[in-house]
C-alpha cells in the first residue's frame, strides 16, 4: 500500500477525505478514483463521459458520486467544488487526470488567459 492509501485509511472515519478527480470516467482517472474510494475516500467523479462515469460511480458504490465537469470551463470546475463542499462540508484533494486535447503554446500556466 502506497504512503497516501496509508494516510487516507488511518484515521477515523469523520477524517475521511473529501475528493474530485477529474477524468474519472476510464483510464487512469477511474483507477484512481477506485483507489480512493477502497481506501475510504468520498469522491466525486467528474467528467465529460457523462455515461461511463454514472456507471463508475455505480460501480464503486456510495462514497462515488458523478458530475459532469469539462476543465476547459472554469465555471463548470468552480461547480464541482462547490459541490463536493456543499456535499461533505469540505473539500481536501481535487485530483486532475483530465486531458485536455490540442497543442498547448503557453510557457508558463501564469500566462494562461482563463477568459
Amino acid at each position: 500500500m502506497s504512503a497516501a492509501a496509508v494516510a487516507i485509511s488511518s484515521g477515523p472515519s469523520s477524517e475521511r477525505l473529501e475528493a474530485i478527480i477529474t477524468g474519472a470516467a476510464s483510464g487512469m482517472g477511474k483507477a484512481t478514483a477506485a483507489e480512493f474510494v477502497r481506501n475510504g475516500a468520498k469522491v466525486i467523479l467528474t467528467d465529460i463521459q457523462d455515461d461511463l462515469g454514472r456507471a463508475v460511480a455505480a460501480e464503486l458504490g456510495p462514497d462515488a458520486s458523478y458530475a459532469r465537469c469539462d476543465v476547459t470551463n472554469e465555471e463548470q470546475i468552480a461547480a464541482a467544488v462547490d459541490l463536493a463542499v456543499a456535499r461533505h462540508g469540505r473539500l481536501d484533494v481535487l485530483h486532475n487526470h483530465a486531458g485536455v486535447a490540442g497543442r498547448m503554446t503557453l510557457d508558463s500556466v501564469a500566462s494562461l488567459d482563463l477568459a
